[in-house]
Parts: structure tokens; sequence; C-alpha cells
């Protein structure tokens, strides 16, 4: 073990051997929480416009049937690579056209299983037409953004009271060994 250098051990080693120890290690864990919470926010202010957009189109869609003419199912993949679910794009054409438009691309949050030729039911975006949802089928919902954000908002407030803790106690250590002086 002698020869071994300090940054082969790994993480563990880096915060027992390195340059971070005690209050240090925890300072740097908090500025990492905090800067995953802030992704979290990040992330949820960037979905909320698609979240609003979804339920404008659910509150205020033009209804039409449509015929489909292509479906395109994309795998949503989670952390460790494996497929979780699927999101489906939609191209249909529709039997009453909206703004003189007579395809749209319908959004759908899971796997579309009806294939070309297939009629749907959908909702079309009265100002953007090129766009649509299935009624009742929120392409993102708001929860999801209400989720992200509050996660995010939670990990800010552990990173500042983490800090806060860390910078009282350097205060408490100071005036012990002034006090010792």
């Amino acid at each position: 073990m002698q020869g071994q250098s300090q940054t082969s051990g790994g993480i563990a080693n880096l915060f027992r051997m390195g340059p971070l120890r005690g209050r240090a290690a925890v300072q740097v864990a908090m500025i990492v929480v905090l800067l995953i919470g802030v992704v979290f926010v990040i992330i949820s202010f960037a979905s909320r416009s698609q979240a609003a957009r979804s339920s404008f189109v659910q509150a205020h869609g033009v209804r039409r049937e449509a015929v489909i003419l292509n479906v395109d199912n994309i795998a949503q993949k989670n952390g460790s690579g494996s497929v979780k679910t699927y999101v489906a794009e939609v191209l249909v054409r529709l039997a009453d056209p909206v703004d003189g438009q007579t395809q749209t691309t319908v959004h759908v949050p899971n796997r579309e299983t009806e294939g070309p030729g297939g009629t749907l039911t959908l909702l079309v975006d009265p100002d953007d037409p090129g766009y649509a949802e299935l009624p009742g089928s929120p392409y993102t919902p708001g929860v999801l953004v209400t989720i992200l954000l509050a996660v995010g908002a939670f990990l800010i407030v552990v990173a500042a009271a983490g800090s806060a803790l860390i910078a009282r106690s350097r205060r408490r250590s100071r005036h012990r060994a002034a006090a010792l002086d």
C-alpha cells in the first residue's frame, strides 16, 4: 500500500488522504448537491413551456378525425441504458383541414400501436396546426414539471443549509482557538 498513489484508491482515498478533508469534503458535497438542484430547476423551467402548450391543446384544441400516414415510436432510455418508455410521433392526414393545413404530427406520450391507414381522433393546436395530441393524453403532463421543480428546490435548500452549518462550525472553531490563546 505504501507505493500506491493517492488517486488509485478512488474517491474514498481522495477524502482520507487528499486535499479534501472534513469540512472541505462536506463543502464540496454541498456544491455538488447545489449544482444538481440547479440543473433540476433549469430542466423544470425548460419543460414548463412544453407542458403549458400541452395543457393549452388539451383545453382548446380543434377536434378532428385523421388517417395515419406514418408512425414513429421513439424509445426513451433510462440511466442504465435500457428502454424504459416510448413516445410516438404520428403523421396524419386530417379529414377536415385546420387553417388550411391538411397534415399534422400527433405527439403521443406512449407507444402508438395503430399503423398506417388507421384512424385517430385528435386535438390540433389552433395556433400551430402542425402540432396535435390525443384527447385526454397530454404529451407533457404538468405534474412532471412540478416534481422536477420541487426536487430541485429541495436540493438547493439542503445545499444552502449544509453550507451554513459548515460556516457556523468554522466560526465556532476559530472562536475556540482564539479563546485558548
